[in-house]
């Protein structure tokens, strides 16, 4: 998976605007730690950007309500 693949699901499962700036935010985060520690910048940045993919869509599935 590259970025453009995360982003395209990370848009697919995400609604919420502010949701995906805080995702797109801790994209760098991870990116920078993981040049930091000599880890593979890119992965670091892809799970940075997914870690919160899903979790307006498993609201709605369990609580009926988005975060």
């Amino acid at each position: 998976m590259d970025r453009r693949d995360a982003l395209a699901l990370m848009h697919e499962y995400t609604i919420s605007e502010s949701l995906r700036r805080h995702m797109m935010a801790v994209e760098g985060g991870m990116g920078a730690y993981a040049e930091r520690w000599g880890e593979d910048v890119e992965r670091g940045r892809i799970v940075g950007l997914l870690h919160d993919f899903d979790i307006q869509a498993m609201a709605r599935l369990n609580f009926g309500t988005e975060p």
